[in-house]
């Protein structure tokens, strides 16, 4: 398997320095936030032959989640321009030779179905309306990553960030609805925490759907600094013989936003402590295993 960083965990910080850091401590790649406006294609490439990195993924949010990019809105409109994003950063992906995009089905942030969602009918009723609507968003844009030669990757995130797909099985049966070989499976080790019972169980249901993984301990730090038991999550990706990328999430420990966090001038020395952490025991725990 290899390893990469997410680098929405670092703000603003220019990719160069970013490069730096994944060179310095051993990493094979990064994974670029989907903000396809914001890089120079021809500069990722040549920061990538220099410090012999690969662009092993691109995750395809929001950093401050807005209408435009939410796949299971019940205005078609705003439907229409989440799925235009989701193709622009195809665009990228095929730009900077990454072979996947990382896909919330819904908006980041969005805990409710829209609309009077007071009485339980109502909430299942438009909980099953925002599904539907999501996965013929995924298909729309499905069809143009296969027609590019890229994946999606669908991710679940917890319920206190989103509210319709949040774990593994709920993760599983989305991508079976859309029903599209471009579309697979992406895990997060914070939200399993939460909504996984069996983390490395999950894992092994996941097999060979599983394409992506974001890596943080339980409270959202580096490995180590948490109780998730990263060995049993070696193993099992093991089992599996995933062969790619896992991708470090670690922020700092800021109580509320995590957005404020990364930014804050105090916790800046954490983004080498928390890289050079992750990996050296996410390695060792691969050589036990």
């Amino acid at each position: 398997m290899k390893y990469s960083i997410s680098n929405w965990i670092y703000a603003d910080e220019p990719l160069r320095t970013t490069s730096q850091r994944l060179r310095k401590y051993g990493y094979d790649g990064v994974e670029l936030v989907g903000e396809p406006q914001r890089y120079d294609v021809e500069e990722v490439k040549a920061l990538c032959k220099e410090f012999n990195l690969e662009v092993l993924s691109v995750l395809g949010w929001c950093i401050a989640p807005t209408e435009e990019r939410d796949l299971a809105h019940p205005d078609p409109k705003i439907r229409g321009r989440a799925v235009e994003y989701c193709a622009e950063c195809v665009d990228l992906a095929v730009a900077v030779g990454a072979p996947l995009v990382v896909v919330l089905p819904a908006g980041a942030g969005r805990t409710s179905p829209l609309g009077d969602v007071s009485t339980e009918e109502a909430w299942r009723a438009a909980v099953e309306g925002e599904w539907r609507y999501a996965v013929e968003s995924v298909e729309a844009a499905a069809a143009y990553a296969e027609e590019k030669g890229i994946l999606l990757a669908i991710e679940p995130i917890n319920r206190y960030e989103s509210f319709l797909v949040n774990n593994v099985d709920q993760g599983l049966r989305f991508v079976s609805d859309v029903g599209s070989d471009a579309v697979k499976l992406h895990l997060d080790a914070f939200h399993m925490n939460i909504e996984d019972a069996d983390p490395a169980e999950a894992i092994r249901r996941a097999g060979d759907l599983l394409i992506n993984m974001h890596i943080s301990d339980s409270n959202r730090e580096a490995v180590g600094h948490g109780h998730t038991d990263f060995r049993v999550i070696m193993k099992a990706l093991k089992e599996i013989n995933y062969q790619w990328a896992l991708a470090m999430e670690p922020l700092p420990p800021f109580p509320t936003n995590p957005f404020i966090g990364i930014r804050m001038e105090k916790y800046l020395p954490l983004r080498d402590v928390y890289a050079e952490e992750c990996i050296t025991r996410l390695r060792q725990y691969e050589r036990e295993v």
